[in-house]
């Protein structure tokens, strides 16, 4: 087939075809170039030594004794001798050996002549036995020549064997050469199957590592010589783009365990902020108790005080179970790798994209449902921690690989979105528990955030704003609440029948430390008892306790909502108390009759001002701030001020019964005869009038503390007073005889005396003590005595002449009228009066 042809262009493992570079399976050795063997050089110290032998090989010949010694040793040194000329003619040196030949003989000449020198007779005598030998030395020439003769043909064949064995030695250097040119090829080979292998077994940057000691060091020697080389060369790129393939895969692989493990990483980094919350509350708790001034109570969570304390604690989500929740090496072997393959840029730009399209991604998984749950909302806020957790680990573990600055604008345009998501959501919110709910995680999520280094401001200010809808919605509830307890009281007193159920109520209700009223002056009474109050007061107190709780509950963890809140406290407070309390209380005076029921709202109002003032304790102890000093509410002053238009509005019903009384009267002005003065005696009216007064300070407002009622008691006979004045000073009647006068003096005088039962009360008894001086002057036979400035001083100090000016025109008019019966000393004496008092006036 032609797929198996190694000729045809399309076949890929043809090395010819150049767009398909061999692989490293593909390669195979097609011809081997082999390096020559080289010549040997001899360096001056070889040659130096050659000599020495030399010399020394003749000194051991010339010590030997006989023929057959001296023909071997001859031959052994022309042996040598031929080994030495030979290696000096092939190596082209036989200048230098001469050179040094000639440099061996000086030498050996000044030793000769050194030696000579020192032995000269001994000299003398060797010159004889020189000459004695040098017939020898000829002969021996003569054997020299025949042996040069010899050495020549014996060299022509040592020539020939030389040649031989040189042939032999290129060819074993040539197959030396081969067997490691071959060696190398198999290293390579081997070295690209290690390649491969370490590849399949994901030791990437091992592969890299060996592909490098494959390109810089095996295959750079055989480039020149071996063809496999080169297409090894060429397919090394495509190994390095497997590589990294294989990491990116791995990598998005890890991206998207990182995304499936964000909502868990995010549950456990708000569990461990939920944790180091609570261990903080429960210190706060402690010190509050015992060191109020401590300045951990100032402080809140992420603070540095908190943090130093907490350091002990610090929490790792990371390091939490045996496996980790996410192994961070996939991410770690790719940034390595490509810094390895100098691509880092584009992994980092790859790399940040994939995470804002997964952040993204779960901004766009809250379900656009109408209807609230915080559920979803959980699950949002756990993948989004999650995510960030992430960010913030491989931003300190990678030191430059991820941008800070795209980190933090990747969270900010997330915030912005978050908080876009949360306020739509709590503004379509009208529940206090789920606000609340909404606050708590929001809450947790923040600190989390601030905790690896997030700004948070703009949740800060989402959960202001969700703040500010809490107590709006806390307000505008309890208002509600406290406009309908005040709108369905009944106004009687409420009836409890055992212990327990007075307990209940006495453990809401702020009552009085002391007093007819305390708590236990009450339970003193035995069950069944009517206690003063009616059900508004502990419906309101349960109102005010869990408004306070609720108010407070929201701030914790919020420092801009804690600076401010106990003085907000205060004043919402103050707004609910005065404007659903006691301007509704108002209203109730304003539209009720009936006295009881106006009696009930008194003692209610007192219980307000109670508690009021209790409630200014409580928000001492309550308060979040040290500094401060003790809070006042303005609703007490208002309190007061209801407390006193409840007494006007009771004491303005009693006058309107006793004006209906006085509307009774039937005084016969005209009347003749003159009553004797007796203060036991008076007209019905009167005795009805003071009998209702009785009945009702006694029955109807029995409950009023006695002040109160005292303070009513005296309004109501001042009235009455006022209302027998009326009859003297007013228009009508226009005349009156001293008859008409003598009865109505006669009821000034019962008044008076019923009035005097008051005990002390100054302001009553002077105005009746008026009443009766002036009635008693005008019935007095000597009535023209007033005009004695000492008699009127003593006997008349609290007549006021004008007053009596009017009386007397009254009687005066009568005498004057037709069919008037009258003592004409007396009319002389009103006339003197009036005309003294006129000049007075």
């Amino acid at each position: 087939m032609s797929s198996s042809n190694p000729s045809n262009p399309s076949n890929p493992s043809n090395p010819s075809n150049p767009s398909n570079p061999p692989n490293l399976s593909s390669i195979i050795s097609k011809n081997f170039n082999f390096p020559k063997s080289k010549s040997p050089f001899f360096t001056h110290a070889d040659i130096e030594a050659q000599l020495q032998n030399l010399y020394l090989f003749s000194e051991l010949s010339s010590s030997s004794t006989t023929n057959s010694t001296i023909s071997k040793n001859d031959s052994e040194n022309l042996d040598q001798l031929a080994i030495i000329i030979r290696n000096i003619h092939s190596s082209k040196q036989q200048d230098a050996f001469l050179r040094h030949l000639k440099k061996f003989m000086s030498q050996k000449e000044n030793e000769i002549e050194a030696v000579c020198r020192g032995h000269y007779q001994d000299f003398l005598g060797s010159v004889d036995n020189l000459l004695s030998v040098r017939q020898g030395t000829i002969s021996l020439k003569s054997h020299v020549i025949n042996l040069n003769t010899h050495l020549q043909a014996s060299g022509k064949t040592l020539a020939s064997s030389r040649s031989t064995l040189l042939e032999a030695q290129k060819v074993a250097s040539n197959i030396d050469d081969t067997i490691e040119t071959l060696q190398s090829c198999l290293k390579v080979l081997d070295l690209s199957k290690k390649v491969n292998q370490q590849i399949n077994d994901q030791k990437f940057y091992s592969a890299l590592r060996s592909l490098d000691e494959l390109q810089f060091l095996h295959l750079k020697p055989l480039i020149g010589f071996a063809a496999f080389a080169g297409y090894l060369g060429e397919a090394l790129p495509n190994e390095k783009i497997r590589v990294r393939d294989e990491v990116i895969k791995q990598l998005n692989s890890w991206l998207y365990e990182a995304r499936e493990q964000s909502p868990q990483v995010g549950r456990l980094a708000l569990e461990a902020i939920e944790l180091r919350n609570r261990r903080w509350k429960s210190r706060k708790d402690r010190l509050r108790h015992s060191d109020s001034i401590s300045i951990a109570l100032l402080v809140d969570i992420n603070t540095s005080v908190e943090m130093a304390v907490s350091e002990r604690h610090d929490y790792n989500v990371f390091d939490q179970a045996n496996e980790p929740l996410i192994d961070f090496k996939p991410l770690y072997l790719a940034i390595h790798i490509h810094e390895t393959l100098d691509a880092k840029e584009e992994l980092q730009k790859s790399f940040r994209d994939d995470r804002r399209a997964q952040a993204h991604l779960i901004i766009s998984s809250i379900p656009s449902s109408t209807s609230f749950s915080l559920q979803p909302w959980i699950s949002l806020l756990e993948k989004i921690v999650g995510f960030f957790v992430i960010e913030s680990q491989i931003l300190k573990t990678t030191k430059s690989f991820r941008d800070e600055n795209d980190v933090d604008s990747l969270w900010e345009e997330m915030s912005e979105k978050i908080v876009e998501i949360f306020k739509n959501g709590i503004q379509a919110c009208d529940e206090l528990d789920k606000l609340l709910d909404i606050k708590s995680k929001l809450l947790i999520f923040s600190q989390t955030l601030q905790t690896y280094d997030y700004a948070v401001n703009l949740l800060f200010e989402l959960l202001n704003a969700l703040a500010k809808r809490y107590y709006k919605i806390l307000f505008e509830q309890f208002s509600l609440d406290f406009q309908q307890i005040v709108k369905d009281d009944d106004h009687q007193p409420m009836i409890v029948n055992d212990q327990e159920e007075f307990s209940k109520v006495a453990q809401v209700s702020f009552l009085p430390d002391s007093g007819p009223w305390s708590k236990s002056e009450l339970a003193s009474q035995g069950f069944p008892v009517a206690l003063p109050f009616s059900q508004t007061y502990p419906l309101c107190c349960i109102d005010i306790r869990n408004y306070i709780t609720k108010y407070l509950i929201l701030p914790d963890g919020l420092p801009s909502i804690s600076k401010t809140v106990d003085d907000a406290l205060r004043k919402s407070l103050d707004l609910l108390l005065i404007e659903h309390i006691a301007l509704h209380i108002d209203d109730r005076i304003e539209h009720t009759r009936n006295l009881s029921q106006l009696a009930q709202i008194v003692v209610n109002t007192l219980f307000f001002l109670t508690a009021g003032q209790a409630l200014e304790v409580l928000l001492s102890q309550l308060r979040l701030r040290i500094s401060g000093g003790q809070p006042r509410l303005e609703s007490n002053a208002i309190f007061e001020m209801t407390l006193k238009s409840a007494e006007n509005t009771i004491l303005a019903h009693i006058n309107a019964k006793i004006n209906d009384f006085f509307d009774l009267v039937g005084y016969d002005w005209r009347r003749v005869e003159i009553a004797e003065p007796n203060s036991n005696e008076s007209s019905d009216y009167l005795k009805e009038c003071l009998n209702y007064l009785e009945t009702v300070m006694a029955n109807v407002l029995v409950s009023v503390p006695q002040k109160i009622q005292q303070d009513i008691y005296i309004g109501a006979w001042l009235f009455i007073g006022e209302r027998l004045m009326s009859f003297l000073i007013d228009q009508e009647p226009s005349a009156m005889s001293d008859g008409g006068l003598s009865i109505l003096a006669n009821d000034i005088r019962f008044a008076a005396e019923e009035s005097s039962k008051l005990g002390d009360s100054r302001m009553v008894e002077d105005f009746f003590n008026e009443l009766t001086q002036t009635v008693h002057l005008l019935q007095s036979p000597n009535i023209g005595e007033y005009l004695d400035p000492q008699y009127r001083k003593s006997k008349c100090a609290l007549v006021q002449p004008r007053k009596l000016v009017i009386v007397v025109v009254k009687l005066l008019t009568y005498m004057d009228s037709v069919g008037a019966k009258f003592n004409p000393e007396r009319k002389e004496s009103l006339v003197e009066i009036l005309q003294a008092t006129s000049r007075v006036q």
